[in-house]
């Protein structure tokens, strides 16, 4: 199959494939950030259109850096120099301000100014409010079909999968929901979301289908 001349002469461009090494190093510490952030639900996090948004901004942020600095310094050009800026991005680059004027009476808080920091703070934001505006679709929906069971089967559940997990588990968070002046369906909401977040959601999966279970054969 024969590549279009500007592809191949893309691919074939050095600069080009070791922007391609930078950003994917600042794609990666977007995708460090999602798991951070979610943990046992990165994998459907990663499946959102925010978590893409995130990964593509970081991508193209470092990518476009390394042509920058390339440009200026054509001695730069390596791959040390696209593995540095993928991993200077988010602690060297993203943090920068760069000033569009400097009157020589105005102080450094009156001088306009490009903050990368804030302009990456708003994507980065927006990005995580639509995962979890995702994610907690999904999760009440599956709470909703916990709630027509009984709450102490729900409580015994939870109790067991926190004393058989290999990682220790502290079960006074179970006592305290329990003793919440709160109504049956608020304690099951916290119980839910205590088993999505230390065992995913095949625990829900697994308490659903055990109940279900158990009615069938009652």
């Amino acid at each position: 199959m024969n590549l279009p001349h500007w592809l191949a002469d893309w691919l074939g461009n050095p600069s080009f494939l070791l922007s391609l090494l930078s950003g994917a190093v600042g794609a990666v510490w977007a995708l460090s950030e999602v798991m951070g952030e979610f943990k046992t639900e990165t994998p459907r996090a990663l499946r959102t259109a925010g978590a893409w948004l995130l990964v593509a901004v970081n991508f193209l942020a470092a990518a476009v850096i390394f042509r920058l600095t390339v440009e200026l310094v054509p001695n730069a050009r390596g791959w040390p120099t696209a593995l540095f800026i993928g991993f200077a991005w988010p602690t060297v680059f993203r943090n920068l301000s760069l000033k569009l004027t400097q009157p020589i009476s105005a102080t450094d808080s009156e001088a306009p100014a490009i903050r990368l920091e804030q302009a990456y703070s708003n994507v980065q934001r927006l990005a995580l409010q639509l995962i979890n505006s995702v994610l907690t679709r999904q999760r009440m929906r599956l709470l909703n079909r916990v709630m027509q069971f009984n709450l102490a089967d729900l409580e015994r559940y939870a109790r067991r999968m926190s004393a058989i997990s290999p990682q220790q588990i502290n079960q006074e968070f179970i006592d305290k929901v329990m003793q919440r002046p709160v109504d049956d369906d608020a304690k099951k909401a916290h119980l839910v979301a205590l088993l999505m977040d230390n065992f995913t959601r095949d625990a829900i999966d697994d308490f659903l289908k055990e109940n279900r279970n158990r009615e069938l054969r009652s």
